[in-house]
């Protein structure tokens, strides 16, 4: 009954062609966070249901994804960031980035298992660009060989055997290349699988992956995502679907748009054209802490560390007196008060973004500086 009751409830809400006349919000939460991590690099590593450094301290990691443009499949996307976005995470009290990689970056199918130097030599500026301003890298493979895999079209990473053979090979340069890096906090292996017969699929090369890093690389944590869909649905089990895998240092992660009609309000690639979200305010927090729970109850369960790889809003959600402010605020005192290492989606593009313009260098005109001047306030040091 609930699920059909939502389903009626997102047809009234995708008749709506004009936009409400939302009235002004309140104020959103401006509770601050607790001190980042600071200090020189260290290795990471999984202890119980916490990331800690080598010491065995905690850490408290918080920053955004650089998307470096993987949609497109540029290859070297130098106009995406630069040095200076890596001060400018710092001044607003970041410490992390989700990295994101199209292994097109290092790899041609036409050269399988050669590595481009100029690939190499653009990842190896960032890591020294996260030296210097004090920021960690998760390295995450976004676009594999196959295909990206969240929206259900990377169908050839499963049923090309050679895709497998060639994204494992393809970790194992990675790690070898790295192993003694301790800017690089994690390699976060698969961004929301979507496998076409069961959960087993991922979990098998998850695993194999793990083991090929294990070979180079023994410091650093290996971080496996749940499943994103099965065999074209994309409900949850038992399990959150999440998969585990045997490896001392693995750390699980798994990303947040709850409620999706507010989250990708208007949003035409995910059929939400005409859907309108609402607007977000104190009577709506249910629809995100129930739903959180359920991650952090799974979590719990297992005894593992969890990491937030990604939640965030769409444009639109920031328009309109929709309030995405408060929603951005209350997901990230979620995760706070949860001691979750997060990272918001993201940090330059054209729908979910800081900073809008997709291919273009940055343009501090183009800036969501509301949401830059909330976090920054959040993460005030």
């Amino acid at each position: 009954m609930p699920r059909l009751f939502a389903a009626l409830l997102l047809l009234a809400l995708s008749a709506c062609a004009s936009t409400p006349d939302y009235p002004p919000p309140a104020a959103p939460s401006r509770k601050h966070a607790l001190p980042e991590t600071t200090g020189p690099h260290r290795f990471l590593h999984a202890a119980g249901t916490q990331w800690v450094d080598e010491a065995g301290g905690p850490v408290r990691l918080r920053g955004v994804a650089f998307g470096n443009e993987v949609y497109s499949k540029n290859p070297l996307p130098t106009t995406h960031h630069g040095e200076a976005d890596y001060a400018r995470l710092r001044d607003m009290g970041m410490n992390l980035v989700r990295f994101y990689l199209y292994y097109g970056t290092l790899e041609d199918d036409t050269a399988p298992f050669r590595y481009k130097q100029s690939g190499w030599d653009w990842l190896d500026r960032n890591v020294a660009w996260a030296r210097a301003h004090g920021i960690y890298l998760i390295l995450n493979l976004h676009v594999p060989q196959g295909g990206f895999q969240s929206l259900g079209e990377g169908g050839a990473l499963w049923s090309q055997p050679a895709n497998q053979d060639r994204f494992v090979a393809l970790w194992r340069a990675i790690a070898a290349r790295y192993a003694d890096e301790p800017v690089i906090a994690g390699y976060d292996l698969l961004n929301e699988p979507v496998v076409p017969r069961g959960k087993q699929q991922w979990q098998q090369l998850a695993q194999r992956t793990a083991n090929a890093i294990r070979e180079v690389d023994r410091r650093h944590s290996v971080i496996v995502e749940r499943v994103n869909a099965v065999a074209g649905k994309w409900d949850n089990d038992a399990e959150m679907n999440f998969v585990t895998i045997s490896d001392p240092n693995v750390v699980y992660t798994f990303h947040f748009y709850e409620p999706f009609a507010f989250t990708h309000t208007h949003a035409p690639w995910a059929g939400m054209a005409r859907v309108e979200g609402g607007q977000w305010g104190p009577q709506r927090h249910a629809e995100i802490t129930s739903g959180f729970k359920r991650y952090l109850d799974w979590g719990a369960r297992k005894g593992v560390p969890l990491y937030l790889g990604e939640f965030g809003l769409i444009r639109a959600a920031f328009e309109a007196n929709r309030n995405g402010l408060g929603w951005a605020a209350d997901m990230i005192d979620l995760a706070e008060a949860a001691n979750l290492p997060w990272t918001w989606h993201s940090y330059h593009e054209d729908h979910f973004a800081l900073y809008y313009g997709y291919g273009t260098p940055i343009n501090p005109d183009k800036a969501n500086q509301a949401l830059i001047d909330l976090l920054r306030d959040k993460l005030a040091r």
